[in-house]
């Protein structure tokens, strides 16, 4: 027993010895437990429907009329003519169509983001980092607000992002009379991890897998920042802004690295907007809005960033929030029984339509408002502020996000086909 109490005290002391050379060493001082587990989603379930802003597929036009939805939602370089025709490719098999013009934002892509490598929240809270000893104080990073901590070491934040298919319409058969989806992608899969990108965590080669951030990843991009957050804000990203994603920060270097970041929210934003820009840059996605995209999708060397709208999906939906005031003695937490003023601890108070039980909000009887969206939609355009959208959403959730991308889908709908 006593040698066994030796061993311990002998642990701890070089445990404790490590964490204090680390630390002079400039390296992060130890992990937090959010760094260490990796939390669950649930996305993939009933949260499908229920956290889904099902309203931002719309507005759903056809033949150059909004059936449905607001128009001033659609892109501005959307196909607007009535009809179409499309010659067809005997080689791929595609045949001569005649039709109506269509267009309505599809939602499309899960996007992921999380200061993890090979943490997979979107997957029930799957961790391979640690069974593959992948993760280290490195390549997770920093997430101090300050430029330098206390050893004068530069902090910057690092994140991993993950890319699936997430075509729900498919899914949940859902228009599916309508679509113009011909990505060919019909259910959930993984397509692309940052974790396997060596450029993602490394500036200088991300340098040379896109050239034009020597010029870009420069003071020359600062006056553009603005100009595109205040236009994206407004709800139409600049396209031709390329060195700029709105609000967020600077497209360049394409990295996983966002420096010293108070908003959380906007930090992973950022990272997703960035991984989107880089698969557009090598190829790897195309444009489906506009004249040139009816009859089949065009390439994008640069992102369309106009051409997608965004929801956060977890930790904090965007379309689970209810723009709701609970005033009163109980606030949002105790409810009064009728007649009395003392708190019902089994009581609940109904707030903006929704439910919310004893101690969920307000335990100490504090006037509350549960926060939403400034928008009058659960989607948000390419780098709105996130003063607009929801910069509260990190407070469940600091260290992971994931998004579902609706991208805006023009096609020739066959009259033959669909009558």
């Amino acid at each position: 027993m006593k040698s066994f109490k030796v061993f311990i005290a002998i642990f701890i002391f070089s445990i404790f010895n490590c964490n204090k050379i680390s630390a002079q060493e400039g390296v992060t001082e130890g992990l937090g437990v959010d760094e260490i587990l990796c939390p669950s989603s649930n996305l993939i379930g009933t949260a499908m429907i229920t956290d889904v802003c099902w309203e931002g597929v719309f507005p759903l036009q056809i033949g150059g009329v909004t059936l449905y939805g607001k128009t001033r939602y659609a892109p501005a370089d959307r196909a607007n003519d009535r009809g179409c025709l499309c010659s067809g490719d005997i080689l791929d098999g595609e045949l001569p169509k005649a039709g109506v013009t269509t267009g309505y934002y599809a939602p499309k892509y899960l996007l992921t983001v999380t200061k993890k490598p090979y943490c997979f929240p979107e997957l029930n809270g799957l961790e391979l980092a640690s069974q593959m000893g992948l993760t280290s104080r490195f390549n997770i990073g920093n997430e101090d607000n300050s430029d330098s901590n206390e050893e004068n070491a530069d902090n910057q934040s690092s994140w991993s992002w993950h890319l699936a298919s997430f075509p729900l319409m498919h899914i949940l058969e859902t228009l599916n009379e309508f679509t113009c989806d011909r990505s060919g992608y019909v259910s959930y899969d993984l397509l692309w991890l940052s974790e396997t990108l060596p450029h993602h965590y490394d500036s200088q080669l991300a340098a040379f897998m896109v050239p034009e951030s020597i010029l870009f990843a420069s003071p020359l991009s600062m006056p553009f920042l603005p100009v595109d957050c205040i236009a994206a804000s407004a709800g139409s990203p600049i396209d031709e802004l390329i060195m700029a994603q709105g609000c967020y920060g600077y497209t360049y270097p394409i990295t996983g690295h966002t420096g010293a970041e108070p908003n959380k929210v906007e930090a992973k934003s950022l990272i997703a907007h960035r991984a989107l820009y880089f698969l557009s840059r090598i190829g790897m996605l195309e444009q489906t809005m506009g004249e040139d995209a009816l009859c089949k999708p065009t390439k994008m060397p640069f992102l369309k960033k106009s051409m997608y709208r965004w929801q956060q999906l977890w930790p904090d939906s965007e379309s689970s929030s209810d723009e709701s005031t609970c005033v009163g003695e109980a606030g949002c937490g105790d409810s009064l029984s009728e007649g009395t003023t003392t708190p019902d601890p089994t009581g609940s108070v109904t707030v903006g339509g929704s439910v919310v039980r004893t101690g969920d909000m307000s335990a100490n009887h504090v006037e509350q408002i549960k926060m939403n969206s400034l928008n009058s939609t659960c989607t948000h355009p390419s780098g709105q502020t996130s003063y607009s959208w929801g910069m509260w959403r990190g407070g469940v959730q600091q260290g992971h996000a994931s998004y579902l991308i609706f991208q805006w889908m023009d096609c020739c709908l066959d009259l033959i086909q669909f009558l």
